[in-house]
């Protein structure tokens, strides 16, 4: 996958018009992703499998008498998944019982992971990382959500050598402000601008790990998970030891991260409207940083 000079790359998820919108209805062929999953959309039809399905799931649910706070689209979501886990990576035009055991195994586990993570999202820690993990105020073009994830040289001493508590505070964003202004009910489409402008070579180590460990997290836990991770201030040597590392991952995976060495340069009035963007990132606007979280909020933290 080149970087910077040449145009990005497909993203996995197909674009996401919205059918009240004045362009009208995505056409039917630009509602699958990449790898054949549909977009899951809570105002188009459902399919009858699909319907039929859920309904499966919240029975098995039901049987066992276990609650998930979970949409009807999340669940759709999570059958999905289970069902391209057994169809080489693809979601096919039916399901099995064996996928509905697999759904509602899928929905435990990430419930089990939520109630075990959601407690160290304290404001505390968010609040040291406000400049560096936030909202961008506006959207792309597709009218993604977009955060920011960005190390400064100012505050290095908080996440060189360890990027633990960074994933947390990527983990809060995405499950409280990413998710509350997500597209309802469309998979994988959030946006995340990466920039290493202040990551070294020396950095890379235990950078790349951790990246993988947060992609996994997302992509089992959130349909508002990253659709497009644009990475930028790479730099010649950052750029390749980002698309080196990438080649070993799954094509689904390559297809969301897009390396530039600068800025978003010639592609960020494309992707974004330049008034909304960060000067930073080849923008007009001022950069931003997260808001005030109240301490009292569900993250465990409860005020002094």
């Amino acid at each position: 996958m080149a970087a910077a000079e040449t145009a990005p790359a497909e993203t996995a998820a197909a674009e996401t018009r919205d059918l009240t919108s004045p362009d009208g209805p995505l056409p039917e062929e630009s509602r699958f992703s990449a790898t054949g999953e549909r977009l899951i959309f809570d105002n188009v039809p459902w399919k009858d499998w699909e319907t039929a399905g859920v309904e499966a799931v919240q029975a098995a649910l039901d049987k066992d008498n276990q609650v998930i706070t979970r949409s009807r689209s999340d669940v759709l979501r999570f059958l999905h998944l289970a069902v391209s886990l057994r169809n080489d990576g693809v979601s096919g035009d039916s399901y099995t019982e064996e996928d509905v055991a697999k759904t509602v195994e899928l929905l435990l586990q990430s419930r089990a992971w939520k109630e075990e993570r959601q407690p160290t999202w304290t404001p505390k820690l968010r609040h040291a990382w406000k400049n560096m993990i936030f909202m961008m105020a506006g959207r792309d073009k597709k009218r993604r959500p977009v955060g920011v994830i960005r190390p400064t040289a100012e505050e290095r001493d908080l996440w060189a050598g360890s990027y633990d508590d960074m994933n947390r505070c990527i983990l809060a964003l995405v499950d409280d402000q990413i998710c509350s202004s997500f597209i309802p009910g469309v998979a994988e489409q959030a946006v995340f601008i990466v920039d290493l402008e202040n990551v070294g070579l020396t950095d890379i180590p235990s950078l790349v790990p951790s990246l993988k460990v947060l992609i996994a997290e997302l992509t089992d836990n959130y349909t508002g998970r990253g659709g497009t991770y644009y990475v930028v201030n790479a730099g010649w040597t950052l750029s390749a030891a980002v698309n080196t590392v990438m080649m070993f991952a799954q094509p689904e995976t390559r297809n969301k991260v897009q390396v530039f060495r600068g800025t978003l340069s010639g592609y960020a009035e494309e992707l974004f409207d330049l008034a909304a963007l960060p000067k930073e990132f080849g923008g007009e606007a001022e950069l931003g940083c997260l808001a005030e979280i109240p301490e009292t909020q569900e993250s465990g933290e409860k005020a002094a």
